[in-house]
């Protein structure tokens, strides 16, 4: 069911890798997540969109029907289309969620906002090495489950990721390019692990 909304969306770039953006004018070069205090979620996308065939139109149609038959299910607005544009044979999406547990119904990706104690109620069990940011310390379970109060991102998307605290420590899969971003590898595996300060 979690790509029960996107499929067709996925059928129409099939051949496409995703690449995303960033905020406001800024020309975005890589998928961007950014999660809010409130836990609200934007997703920006840019993807190649050189192909003869590959119809603007039918795109924007396509994710405004998808986003309106997931919002219907749901009896309100969870997820808002912001906008769809072409340029320079890239297309730009930008799409807003109320929570991440709408992200992940529709994008069909996992995604937990919250804290560790949380996160390890929901079934993450937290059984990851992550490394300090400032120190370059390692920390296991018992460490993490130490700092029960503090905020966790733990996301599947090979993306860039804007939080918004500063980040104390990531899995070995991320590559931290800022005191609030980081970029998931993409070619590793598995979920990353992101604990803020």
């Amino acid at each position: 069911m979690k790509k029960r909304y996107i499929t067709i969306i996925l059928t129409v770039l099939a051949a496409l890798l995703f690449a995303g953006c960033a905020d406001g004018e800024e020309d975005y070069d890589e998928t961007t997540i950014r999660i809010s205090r409130s836990g609200k979620v934007s997703e920006n996308i840019v993807e190649s969109f050189d192909k003869d065939y590959y119809d603007i139109n039918e795109l924007t149609s396509e994710f405004g029907d998808s986003v309106s038959k997931y919002n219907e299910s749901i009896g309100s607005d969870e997820i808002k289309l912001k906008k769809i544009d072409l340029r320079d044979s890239k297309v730009y999406v930008d799409l807003d969620f109320n929570t991440p547990s709408d992200y992940e119904e529709f994008i069909g990706e996992s995604l937990f906002v919250g804290t560790i104690s949380d996160a390890y109620d929901n079934g993450y069990t937290m059984d990851v090495v992550l490394k300090g940011i400032e120190d370059g310390d390692k920390i296991g379970k018992v460490q993490i489950m130490g700092m029960k109060d503090r905020d966790i991102i733990i996301l599947s998307e090979h993306a860039r990721i804007r939080s918004f605290r500063d980040i104390a420590y990531v899995s070995a899969n991320v590559d931290v390019i800022g005191s609030k971003e980081a970029r998931v590898l993409s070619e590793s595996d598995g979920l990353a692990y992101l604990i803020l300060k």
